[in-house]
């Protein structure tokens, strides 16, 4: 489900009243609302609560929540400044930085803790991988956390053939049976699984490596401090509505995933969300950091190695706690 929410302003009525008056009216005028862009992943569906339940309007936020069906198109969106942030993986936000554009993460929203998954039919064990073919979105966070499966069974990537495509791309090959091995995420591996897939590995097995965030391009960052407080305001606000109303809650996210309300019920497990306390303490400071910059400096290390990116990011040049950390987004 793709959807779209403007938040409205006065301002058409108000240009439209001093083009009547002969331009005598005068008035202040306002900013562009904030763009946030948002994709479909498990971690990620608390977005449409806050945009179901006029969140952001709650807590006052010049911003508008824009939805994406391919993650890679938000964050092409970001590069290009079509929006000001967005929530993306770990390594997506690298990857923009490298592009020239620089980004900052200023939330950690959650970590995969289950729910990106190695799907396959017919393969029992790690080594009958060998000489076969896996879906997965090479320079992806898909293709980070392969890659740690693999070597942590005694495997490279020379070892198979590796397919590029989508993680949406990859579940529907799947369940077609022109693909026997593929890497997605939720909903999409569920999807997979009850189309007669095997869980092979899953992001259980590799803790710290999945780490989904809200990036915002520092072009914005000083200029809409306000506004992106209210932005992490509203999201916090999601997620103690998840607590405090589960039913609605997972009915909601349910909806927009495209799948049954126990099946979200049985994706939520798969990943740990993050609050602000988590956030504070994962993240760190430059001079104290937390676990967080580890995770940055190895995706980094692997993006080179791979030559998706042609040099490093540092950590402490994208990560910007404070927002978290100074009480931005406390409701």
């Amino acid at each position: 489900m793709i959807i779209k929410r403007l938040i409205k302003s006065g301002s058409a009525t108000l240009l439209t009243l001093s083009f009547l008056l002969g331009g005598t009216f005068a008035f202040a005028e306002s900013e562009e609302p904030l763009s946030v862009g948002v994709n479909v992943w498990v971690g990620w569906m608390p977005w449409w609560i806050v945009d179901e339940k006029d969140m952001l309007k709650k807590h006052g936020a010049n911003a508008e929540l824009r939805f994406f069906g391919v993650q890679s198109d938000s964050m092409t969106a970001l590069a290009a400044g079509h929006i000001d942030a967005n929530s993306l993986a770990t390594n997506d936000v690298l990857s923009v930085n490298a592009s020239g554009v620089p980004t900052s993460i200023i939330n950690l929203t959650n970590e995969s803790a289950g729910a990106d998954m190695l799907i396959t039919r017919g393969v029992e064990k790690f080594e009958d991988l060998k000489g076969k073919q896996i879906g997965v979105e090479i320079g992806g966070v898909s293709h980070f956390f392969l890659a740690k499966l693999l070597d942590e069974n005694g495997m490279s990537q020379d070892d198979v053939q590796l397919r590029n495509m989508t993680a949406a791309n990859a579940g529907s090959a799947f369940l077609s049976g022109s693909i026997d091995a593929v890497v997605t995420w939720e909903p999409h591996a569920t999807k997979a699984v009850e189309g007669g897939g095997e869980i092979l590995g899953s992001s259980k097995d590799t803790p710290n490596a999945v780490v989904d965030v809200l990036a915002v391009r520092n072009s914005v960052l000083e200029d809409r401090r306000e506004d992106l407080g209210k932005v992490l305001a509203a999201w916090f606000d999601a997620l103690e509505f998840v607590e405090t109303n589960p039913e609605e809650a997972f009915s909601i996210m349910a909806e927009a995933s495209d799948v049954s309300v126990e099946q979200m019920k049985a994706m939520w497990s798969g990943v740990r969300m993050y609050d602000r306390d988590d956030v504070v303490r994962i993240m760190g400071t430059p001079g104290d950091p937390g676990p967080y910059y580890e995770t940055v400096s190895d995706m980094s290390e692997f993006m080179i190695g791979q030559e998706l990116i042609p040099k490093p990011v540092a950590a402490s040049d994208v990560i910007d706690a404070s927002f978290v950390r100074d009480g931005m987004g406390s409701n």
